[in-house]
């Protein structure tokens, strides 16, 4: 039996792995671990805007208008009519004013349809005033588009503002010295005139 047991331990050192050759407190060699994808770090959160604040989280007011000059009665009446209905009326005209009202009607066209719609509401309103306000009315837009864009922005919103106060109120905030201190005199003429005579159609 001893004999056996000599071979068998014999044909084990023989066939033994390498891992048993090595000294008892050495670490067995693993195989490297798969790189591991580094995961990124979370986006950071942003608050949304609270209502009311300013910036990109403020919502346009309705209505805000865009003053254009009134134009005459003549453009007017082109305005309404068909595009075939409008070349038929400009052929009949001389060659230069042809020009001129095809580059009034082409910048009319190329509104929004909401846009086109209350403009014309608008232009309805100021042909109805005398002659002489519907020629203020024309040197107060003027005199608006000379204004920095910080100023017309300004003159926008208060406008829009008072436009949607009763005539009391409107003339309260007209007379306050919040008012008289925030514009300038040519600027309170602006708003005060269009208010009365450029009526927003919206309000």
């Amino acid at each position: 039996m001893s004999r056996i047991l000599k071979f068998a331990a014999a044909l084990f050192a023989v066939l033994a792995p390498a891992g048993y050759a090595q000294p008892k407190d050495a670490a067995p060699v693993k195989a490297p671990p798969k790189a591991a994808s580094v995961p990124r770090p979370p986006a950071p959160k942003v608050a949304a805007p609270k209502a009311g604040a300013g910036g990109a989280g403020r919502m346009p007011m309705k209505g805000m208008p865009v003053f254009r000059p009134v134009p005459g009665a003549q453009v007017q009446r082109f305005l309404r009519l068909t595009p075939a209905e409008r070349e038929i009326a400009i052929d009949k005209m001389p060659v230069g004013v042809q020009e001129s009202i095809r580059r009034r009607l082409a910048a009319f066209d190329s509104l929004p349809a909401q846009e086109r719609e209350r403009q014309l509401k608008l232009y309805d309103a100021v042909s109805k005033l005398p002659r002489d306000k519907q020629d203020l009315v024309n040197q107060r837009i003027a005199e608006f588009q000379q204004l920095p864009q910080d100023r017309k922005l300004g003159i926008r919103r208060v406008y829009q503002l008072l436009s949607g106060k009763p005539e009391a109120a409107r003339q309260a905030a007209i007379d306050s010295p919040e008012f008289k201190e925030r514009f300038t005199p040519i600027e309170q003429r602006i708003v005060v005139d269009l208010v009365k005579y450029y009526p927003n159609p919206e309000m």
